[in-house]
């Protein structure tokens, strides 16, 4: 069954169970899935700064970031079956299908748990209720961080970007400071200037002129709240707003999601049990055989390495746990 079959069978049991949803103000929280991969997801507005945050909270937290956008130019670049075809749609100006994406997505998301990745933070994705519903089949969202800015902050934001041709680093050079108004916080920003390496080469995107950008907030604005419900609903959206730089606003974004990153290590310390159990049958197999004499000398040396390994292992579940308390 592919993604759109499975797609359209979870919407056809879903209608099934409107009666009994219906009955509840909100929806029990999922319960994590192991055959999924863990994520964090990051939404907000073009120019809040999600692909700045989402990428460093993923380090804080040792989970890969990953933009859907940047798997998409990856492929294109790479010339592979998958790029090639979408370099045709964007070339004509047209969308992706949701469906290009979300396999897009799903094969990374698998290469990642075969590599043994424990969760991952998405950027900029779902941007559509119907990706969010999607997405569902592939992940196991565990938490969604709006992110948000004072509108004439984005707009400022946004014209004030810019790329080094030669390396590819975004900086920004508006200098943002507002006043508090009408309840909405004080907002400081300084500009994040280049190097003087990068000073010369500095480009605008050919889409941050004011009234494309005007455009792209008020597309996100029309898409925004069905998404956000389809997350509230399960109880997992978090909304953050953005008053400052990135000096005083990540520690405390860090500060705000510290209570939620139990989840992810729950996800290590389980990996670490997987790993002693597998250890454990590893060693009682080659002391058996140690026993009856059917091993070679070489194996019955490793047991004691495998035996030191496990006490890691058993300790890295012990401080996961202890941290959780």
């Amino acid at each position: 069954m592919n993604l759109v079959q499975r797609f359209a069978a979870k919407k056809t049991l879903d209608t099934l169970a409107t009666g009994l949803s219906a009955l509840r103000v909100t929806r029990t929280p999922p319960a994590p899935s192991a055959a999924k991969a863990p994520a964090w997801i990051f939404l907000g507005p073009p120019g809040v700064g999600k692909g700045t945050y989402s990428s460093r909270v993923a380090s804080a937290l040792g989970v890969p970031h990953i933009a859907a956008g940047d798997l998409v130019r990856q492929q294109i670049k790479d010339k592979t079956e998958f790029g090639c075809k979408a370099q045709a749609i964007v070339a004509k100006g047209d969308l992706l299908p949701d469906e290009m994406i979300l396999e897009l997505l799903e094969k990374r998301l698998q290469d990642g748990q075969a590599q043994g990745e424990l969760g991952v933070l998405l950027d900029g994705f779902p941007r559509t209720r119907r990706q969010a519903q999607m997405l569902a089949l592939i992940a196991d969202t565990q938490l969604a961080v709006n992110l948000s800015l004072r509108p004439e902050v984005l707009t400022a934001k946004c014209l004030g970007r810019r790329v080094c041709g030669d390396c590819g680093k975004n900086f920004n050079v508006a200098d943002i400071m507002l006043p508090a108004s009408n309840g909405q916080p004080e907002v400081r920003m300084p500009p994040l200037n280049p190097p003087e390496s990068c000073r010369e080469k500095m480009e605008i995107r050919s889409d941050d002129n004011l009234e494309t950008i005007n455009n792209r907030i008020d597309v996100y604005n029309s898409q925004a709240k069905p998404v956000e419900d389809f997350f509230r609903e399960d109880g997992l959206l978090r909304n953050f707003e953005i008053s400052g730089g990135i000096p005083e606003t990540l520690p405390r974004l860090l500060q705000e999601l510290g209570p939620f990153s139990y989840l992810l290590a729950e996800r290590r310390a389980q990996a670490a049990r997987n790993q002693l159990a597998k250890q454990m049958t590893w060693v009682s197999t080659q002391t058996q055989k140690v026993m009856s004499g059917s091993t070679h000398s070489a194996s019955a040396q490793s047991i004691p390495m495998a035996s030191q390994s496990m006490r890691k292992c058993t300790a890295a579940g012990s401080n996961e746990s202890l941290a959780q308390r």
